[in-house]
């Protein structure tokens, strides 16, 4: 649903900025800290790789889910 000519005038007066804007800050907020989790389970799984306590298979197994996971989140953040 989207807003009413009066609506988007009150948000804009209220707080200086328009909604798609904020809508963007938002968005670009929640793609960054999910782009951060992925350094995070990656970095994590080449230490344990590293240090042999994890096997590649199952390193693997990790980064074949991160990517997963964050291509279905930009998928439905971006269309």
């Amino acid at each position: 649903m989207s807003m009413t000519d009066a609506q988007t005038s009150a948000f804009q007066n209220a707080s200086g900025f328009l909604p798609q804007s904020s809508s963007t800050l938002w968005i670009s907020l929640v793609l960054v800290l999910a782009l951060l989790w992925c350094a995070w389970v990656m970095w994590t799984a080449y230490r344990g790789w590293a240090t042999g306590s994890v096997r590649f298979g199952a390193f693997g197994g990790s980064a074949v889910r991160v990517l997963l996971t964050l291509l279905v989140l930009m998928f439905f953040t971006l269309s």
